[in-house]
């Protein structure tokens, strides 16, 4: 089995799969929401709607990091969460794909968050891996459960999936943009909303966006000049990009309102890179999205579902 020391690009999207429904696991449950593969990995993203005994891993401890109140480092509650979360962490390092071609990988952690108020979590993981393009199924390893993934959208009526994820769509190629390039990696269809994960690289000229000037970002804490010009450049780009997708918007042929919300953004190479949901999810006759950025309008079809 092979484990990559730098996580995967996954800035060419392939295709996406819904996963296996609701399966049982140490006293909880996992939904694996979708499998998506890239050119360069693959993105398991799961959800555990009701959160497993992990009480039975060994080698993971509590270590605190940074001080904290006595009230808060020594509740039960607060360790607890601590722990729980260290070792769902270490749950996900320790998970692996296999192909039916016999191939394994390892997977790393990448994000989770609370799932509701009540409790639960969702997640990614991530692998720098892609099965051949003749693979049918992928099978996750973890915690002693095998989980097997189908990588084929004609699937047998006794095979339940998951209804949390419909499709995706790959996105065109990197489209000119104020002297900078926005790229549309995906288009992803879930069940309740769409996600687009965008990549900006090069950085457009945004200074059209806002009023202010590199001085406005300069941080007086960093001695070098040098080092300090290159952290307000790259904080004046990072907001003007922020603001860029805040005012994206989405239509479809049916004219269906969607409302948008900026999910995650960070650097990527020389540009930046994250994602925007829309919600409500497309509706089943709608046949083409359009997403506008202020000058720039893009359709992207959407096929058979």
């Amino acid at each position: 089995m092979t484990k990559p020391k730098l996580g995967p690009a996954l800035n060419d999207f392939v295709a996406g799969y819904p996963g296996p429904a609701e399966t049982q696991f140490r006293g909880g449950s996992i939904t694996v929401i979708a499998a998506l593969i890239y050119a360069d990995g693959i993105r398991i993203e799961w959800r555990m709607p009701l959160a497993p005994d992990l009480a039975w891993m060994d080698g993971v401890a509590l270590a605190v990091e940074r001080e904290e109140p006595k009230e808060v480092s020594e509740s039960p509650e607060v360790i607890d969460a601590f722990l729980n979360a260290k070792r769902l962490r270490e749950l996900w390092g320790r998970a692996s794909l296999s192909d039916d071609r016999g191939r394994e990988f390892g997977l790393s952690f990448e994000r989770s968050g609370a799932l509701d108020p009540f409790g639960g979590s969702e997640g990614t993981a991530t692998c720098g891996c892609q099965p051949p393009a003749d693979s049918t199924e992928l099978t996750l390893h973890f915690g002693g459960a095998d989980v097997v993934i189908p990588l084929t959208s004609d699937r047998r009526p006794q095979d339940r999936q998951s209804a949390l994820f419909r499709t995706g769509y790959p996105g065109p190629k990197p489209i000119p943009f104020h002297d900078g390039a926005i790229k549309l990696i995906s288009t992803l269809v879930y069940q309740d909303r769409i996600r687009i994960e965008w990549l900006v690289d090069p950085v457009p000229d945004l200074s059209w966006l806002f009023k202010d000037t590199l001085s406005d970002y300069l941080m007086p804490q960093i001695a070098d000049e040098e080092q300090r010009l290159i952290a307000a450049q790259a904080s004046m780009n990072f907001r003007r990009t922020f603001a860029l997708w805040m005012g994206a918007r989405l239509t479809d042929d049916l004219r269906t309102p969607y409302q948008g919300s900026l999910e995650n953004s960070g650097v990527s190479s020389s540009g930046f890179k994250g994602a925007v949901y829309f919600i409500p999810s497309s509706p089943p006759g709608a046949r083409e999205l359009n997403l506008v950025l202020y000058d720039l309008s893009v359709f992207i079809p959407l096929g058979q579902r």
